[in-house]
């Protein structure tokens, strides 16, 4: 999506900035039917919470994503119980639009419609695609399938970042976070990786591949 688009979309909406940990989807009156949002800065991670009580990652959401909206194309007439929340995992920066400047958008914006279907086909692939994953790729290969995902280059080298600990990466890749635990303290010990107070550092990249190739095997 174009920089111009988002900057004309942005203009509809109120710039707020959340803490971690806030709930952006909270369930709304049939006379307040709630916001949709554009992510400017941060993450934000669609879950849910097993009968366990334990928490489940879907979809990660990053900047220039739009999210919240599904509650607002909802007939509602009807009763669509939550049971899946979007959840700050970082301070956020985003814009907040109405209901009503959802619906004007959808009447008479071509490209916000565009935008949204775009995003929708998004958010349906990758969901998809994770947990195909999930159920054909070995607790060592997701794991390192994420990291390499969400490193981020700096200073040479690539930095995943810090809010990815051990249990938020178990809760995505759908494991034990005493499973991760060991898998990275295997890394760290072989010299794949490194932690310092920017997060895991990815000091050999292409070790971390073979494994997604099949090449390697890892025992932890």
């Amino acid at each position: 999506m174009n920089e111009p688009f988002l900057e004309t979309l942005s203009a509809y909406g109120a710039k707020i900035h959340v803490d971690k940990g806030f709930y952006l989807n909270i369930k709304h009156s049939s006379s307040s039917p709630g916001f949709f949002y554009l992510l400017d800065e941060g993450i934000c991670a669609l879950t849910s919470i097993t009968n366990k009580g334990e928490e489940t990652v879907y979809l990660y959401f990053y900047p220039r994503r739009l999210i919240g909206f599904n509650q607002l194309l909802m007939d509602r007439s009807q009763n669509h119980p939550l049971e899946f929340s979007i959840v700050t995992r970082t301070p956020c920066t985003l814009h907040r639009f109405s209901y009503d400047v959802f619906q004007n958008l959808m009447r008479n914006s071509p490209g916000f419609g565009s935008f949204l279907m775009q995003t929708l086909a998004d958010n349906y692939y990758e969901v998809l695609v994770h947990f195909h994953r999930r159920m054909e790729e070995s607790a060592v290969a997701g794991l390192c399938r994420l990291l390499l995902d969400v490193a981020q280059p700096s200073d040479g080298v690539l930095i995943v970042p810090r809010f990815f600990t051990y249990a938020e990466l178990a809760k995505y890749l759908g494991t034990h976070s005493v499973t991760v635990s060991r898998i990275m303290a295997k890394m760290k010990q072989l010299g794949y990786m490194a932690k310092d107070n920017r997060g895991i550092i990815l000091k050999q990249p292409e070790a971390l591949r073979e494994f997604l190739k099949g090449d390697k095997e890892l025992n932890y």
